[in-house]
C-alpha cells in the first residue's frame, strides 16, 4: 500500500494563485489540515504507515512534519516530489488563457517551465523504488500536479480526465502496489 496527500492550504490556494516551485507557506487552515491528515493517518489499522516522504517546499515538509510528529514517524526529503514547474506562470492567475491552454496538454512545457510528463518521468523511478520496499508502508507529502502523475501510474486515465482530477488539500490517498501489475497485465 502508497498513501499520498497533498500539502495543507496554503493563502495562494485560497486565493487562486499558482505557487508551483514558489515555497509558500502554509495558512492558518492549511495547519489545521495539517492536524486533521495527521489524525488519519493514526486512525490506519491494516496498513499503518512507517515512513513519510515530503517533497523539498515549505508547504509539503510542514504538513509533513505535523503529521511525523504527532504519530511519531521518520521523516525525509525526496526532491522528485517538488511541484511541477509551471516556469513563466508561477505566482500569477491560475484563470489566465495561457496557462489554462497548457494545463490540458500532458507533454507541452510551460514557458521556461516543465510539463505533466516531466513530473511523470521523475516519479515513476521514485514508486518502483518503493514498490520494492516490502518493509515499510509510505506516505507521499507533495503536491496536486504530483499526485496527477502518481494516479496516472497507477490507474492510467483519458487525457481529460487527468488534468480534471483535483486533489483536495490534506487528504490521505491510497493506492495499492498489485494494482499497477494488474492494470499493465490487462493492456
Amino acid at each position: 500500500m502508497l498513501y499520498v496527500a497533498r500539502h495543507g492550504e496554503t493563502e495562494w490556494n485560497r486565493k487562486g494563485i499558482i505557487s508551483g516551485r514558489s515555497d509558500i507557506a502554509l495558512s492558518r487552515i492549511g495547519y489545521e489540515q495539517a492536524g486533521l491528515l495527521s489524525k488519519e493517518v493514526a486512525e490506519l489499522d491494516k496498513s499503518p504507515i512507517t515512513k513519510i516522504i515530503s517533497s523539498p517546499l515549505e508547504r509539503a515538509r510542514e504538513t509533513a512534519r505535523v503529521v511525523a510528529e504527532d504519530n511519531e514517524l521518520p521523516i525525509s526529503v525526496d526532491n522528485r516530489l517538488i511541484e511541477l514547474d509551471y516556469g513563466e506562470y508561477d505566482g500569477t492567475s491560475d484563470e489566465q488563457e495561457g496557462y489554462l491552454k497548457i494545463r490540458t496538454q500532458f507533454a507541452v512545457r510551460y514557458p521556461k517551465g516543465e510539463s505533466l510528463m516531466d513530473v511523470y518521468a521523475r516519479i515513476v523511478p521514485l514508486l518502483e523504488e518503493l514498490e520494492q520496499d516490502e518493509e515499510h508502508t509510505y506516505l507521499l507529502v507533495c503536491h496536486n500536479s504530483v499526485i496527477r502523475a502518481i494516479k496516472n501510474y497507477f490507474e492510467p486515465l483519458e487525457n481529460e480526465q487527468v488534468f480534471d482530477y483535483r486533489t483536495p488539500n490534506a487528504k490521505l490517498i491510497a493506492f495499492k502496489w498489485n494494482q499497477v501489475a494488474a492494470t499493465i497485465k490487462s493492456a
